[in-house]
């Protein structure tokens, strides 16, 4: 065991990391009504997607409340810039770039204590300390807020140095726990009744959808390519391009970009109107234009993320910046728009892969209702994938390193 103690430690770190953390998401925080403030949350469609997804506690103002939400958000922005391959931003430093992307977290994170406190406006306590005249409660709510935010950040770079599964593993409790829900819920509209058919099915369903994901997951596109710098008679060097360049990131985020405009009209006051009854009712998941919208979400969201995470005109230069090549293919813009032309060809056929894990599901429910539940546990079932396949091969990383020999026969 001496030789596998860094998996031990690890993992201890790991586990002790997810314990603290589940422990902060219990901690309430002080000058809330907590029954009025459940009730409110437990309306609020939104905030309860956007924390399913990102390890947030929605449903109570709790220490850790908004969970990854703001770190996620920060990362997704970051990347974003930085696909643009931007000169100025191509140069920074690491430094830099940790102090840019811990002030995007801070900025989001008061944007969205912010909004979480808007709507618990009303079972928040009053706080006068300055004068009888300025109510300091929303404010020190929203710093409780921030500053759990910021713990979150500080636990999710300590579990990335020191523990399994980066930042990310931070949410995988959250997942674990909504996936019985999801299964015998779905999106609230039909509960599936369990029997020994039912529970049989849905084990089939599990294990052959997770083997298929995780192998999904995993495929790839290998462009070979030549390397002047690099000889080598052993094996051929390639560009390799992932099936699924988005990853889960569409199912984390299209849910809670489904419920948005339901979310806005009654934010304003206008679900009564002809309008907004209109919108309400076709933001539902049983009807065909729900069903139309939602698979649209999907296959924005897995084009934006997926182009966002390829970054073509990036990997273009920093082919021609080693010296590398595709063969047949000049350098630079040529070699870009090959690799623009094969990510969207991979990025087709994988929405066809995402279409038939969120949305198969609620076309088929149009006739048998209690398949539509499929629809959402799937996709929290893919996002278990993608976060164990990473958990995994660095656990098994780690447990190999020592697993080698320079020479079969020791040299005397």
């Amino acid at each position: 065991m001496r030789e596998h103690q860094d998996v031990i430690k690890r993992s201890l770190y790991t586990f002790l990391i997810l314990f603290a953390y589940a422990l902060g998401q219990q901690i309430m925080l002080p000058g809330f009504n907590i029954a009025m403030a459940k009730k409110i949350m437990g309306n609020n469609a939104l905030l309860q997607m956007y924390g399913l997804t990102t390890g947030g506690q929605m449903n109570l103002p709790t220490l850790l409340s908004l969970g990854l939400g703001p770190y996620m958000t920060a990362m997704i922005v970051w990347q974003a810039v930085a696909s643009l391959d931007i000169p100025s931003v191509n140069n920074l430093s690491v430094k830099q770039t940790g102090f840019i992307e811990r002030l995007i977290t801070l900025i989001l994170a008061i944007l969205q204590g912010v909004v979480m406190v808007y709507y618990l406006h009303d079972a928040i306590a009053p706080l006068y300390l300055i004068s009888d005249n300025i109510n300091l409660g929303p404010a020190a709510a929203v710093l409780y807020l921030v500053a759990g935010a910021m713990l979150t950040v500080v636990m999710g770079y300590g579990n990335m140095s020191h523990g399994f599964g980066g930042s990310v593993a931070l949410i995988i409790p959250n997942i674990m726990m909504s996936l019985p829900h999801s299964f015998l819920y779905g999106y609230g509209t039909t509960r599936l009744k369990l029997n020994a058919v039912t529970i049989s099915i849905a084990v089939v369903v599990t294990a052959v959808y997770f083997i298929v994901g995780l192998w999904v997951y995993r495929a790839e596109l290998r462009i070979p390519i030549q390397r002047p710098t690099l000889e080598s008679t052993f094996s051929d060097s390639y560009l390799p391009l992932p099936f699924l360049s988005a990853g889960a990131m569409p199912f984390m985020f299209s849910n809670m970009l489904f419920v948005l405009p339901s979310q806005v009209v009654q934010a304003f006051g206008y679900q009564y109107t002809e309008i907004g009854q209109f919108i309400i009712e076709q933001v539902n998941y049983n009807h065909w234009p729900g069903i139309a919208a939602n698979a649209l979400i999907i296959i924005f969201l897995s084009f934006a993320f997926g182009l966002i995470n390829t970054s073509p005109t990036k990997m273009a230069r920093q082919l021609k910046e080693r010296g590398d090549y595709i063969y047949h293919t000049m350098p630079g813009d040529d070699t870009e728009a090959l690799i623009m032309g094969h990510f969207f060809r991979l990025s087709l056929v994988g929405n066809f892969y995402l279409l038939l894990t969120g949305v198969a599901p609620l076309v088929l429910g149009m006739w048998i209702p209690s398949a539509s539940n499929y629809g959402m546990y799937l996709g929290g079932v893919f996002i278990m994938v993608t976060i164990t396949d990473t958990v995994t091969q660095q656990l098994f990383a780690l447990w190999n390193k020592n697993r080698y020999s320079l020479f079969d026969v020791p040299i005397e």
